[in-house]
């Protein structure tokens, strides 16, 4: 049998279901039993409830399956918090 040469220095994501890497999967799930776990500790009527489990689903759902660009909605926010955050040093005048 002859050796076969596997290229080593492709940078491919791990695909892992539906399209989505493990992470974007875990932002999805997460969302999804934060929502299901508020759902079912509301109390109150069905609608209620529903519109208290919505936000985390809608959270944890585009955190993981909107992308813009190459890169996800979350590493954006990572990128704008980061921004915000950094030191903020005022220049002013001329030196001779």
């Amino acid at each position: 049998m002859d050796a076969v040469k596997v290229p080593q220095h492709l940078e491919l994501d791990d695909i892992v279901a539906w399209g989505l890497g493990p992470v974007d999967l875990l932002f999805v799930v997460v969302g999804a039993l934060l929502g299901w776990w508020l759902y079912l500790a509301l109390p109150g009527e069905i609608v209620l409830r529903a519109l208290g489990a919505t936000p985390p689903s809608i959270a944890g759902l585009a955190l993981g399956v909107i992308r813009l660009g190459d890169l996800a909605l979350r590493e954006w926010i990572g990128m704008v918090v980061a921004y915000a955050l950094r030191p903020h040093l005022l220049t002013t005048g001329g030196w001779s």
